[in-house]
């Protein structure tokens, strides 16, 4: 049995040493002891890139207009589906009213139905209310109370807004016609005539003026959103000779501003 020798000091002789590692051998292995202290300690995260102030002005404007739009997106479907509901709802308590009963078309509505008007070129048509209250003309077009029935002597007048239920009032041409079923069960045949735009308190409408006439009032421009001291009006004439009704004409006043 060989016997170890020892090298003065206590120190352990050259041939108490195995073969000594290859330069691959020592790259192998501090490569694995690298892996390993990585695997046990947690990454650092990206860092993100340092903004400037009016970057961050900039980045804070483009939020608020993106919530902002977001809002008024939800605010207009709101706003549609609101009025194309409630017309179900105006619908059947028109039905009732044409029977001779007296009907609401929801509990606590405040208003009642006064009519029907439509147009059959266009296959359009809406459940018209009494009064342009604000709370009226979110769910239809409204008559307004202080100009003649549709029907009567003088000019009746029926407002809405442009972007629910009298939308389809641009597509109105010269000659269509529009009817207009009263809530006593009168049938009405108006003739359109041009289409014109006015200010809303100087729009030449005269509600004493004779003859049997109508007209169809929205905002202009369609499109808009917001609100404008501009009116779109389509003028019509009866062209039957069926006048009803019990309400007289009067000065009507200017156009509501908040069509």
């Amino acid at each position: 049995m060989a016997t170890r020798t020892h090298s003065p000091g206590g120190y352990a002789g050259p041939d108490e040493f195995g073969a000594l590692p290859t330069y691959l051998e020592l790259a192998m292995a501090t490569a694995a002891a690298t892996a390993h202290e990585n695997a046990g300690a947690p990454k650092a995260l990206p860092r993100l890139p340092r903004l400037s102030t009016v970057e961050k002005v900039i980045a804070v404007g483009i939020a608020i207009l993106a919530l902002y739009g977001m809002v008024l997106i939800g605010d207009g479907i709101y706003i549609k589906a609101k009025a194309q509901l409630s017309q179900f709802l105006l619908a059947r308590a028109f039905a009732a009213e044409l029977r001779g009963e007296d009907a609401k078309p929801w509990p606590w509505a405040d208003f009642t139905t006064e009519a029907k008007v439509s147009a059959p070129r266009l296959g359009k048509q809406a459940i018209v209310l009494a009064g342009a209250s604000g709370e009226a003309l979110a769910f239809g077009p409204a008559w307004l109370t202080n100009t003649p029935q549709p029907g009567d002597e003088g000019t009746s007048v029926i407002a809405a807004h442009r972007d629910t239920h009298f939308r389809w009032l641009k597509d109105v041409k010269p000659g269509d016609e529009i009817e207009v079923t009263r809530r006593d069960g009168e049938r009405l045949v108006f003739r359109a005539g041009e289409g014109r735009v006015v200010s809303w308190d100087n729009n030449g409408i005269d509600p004493a003026a004779h003859g049997h006439n109508l007209v169809l009032a929205t905002c202009w421009p369609f499109g808009a959103t917001a609100r404008g001291s501009l009116r779109y009006i389509v003028e019509a004439e009866l062209v039957d000779t069926r006048t009803t009704g019990s309400v007289q004409g009067q000065n009507t006043m200017p156009l509501s501003p908040t069509l």
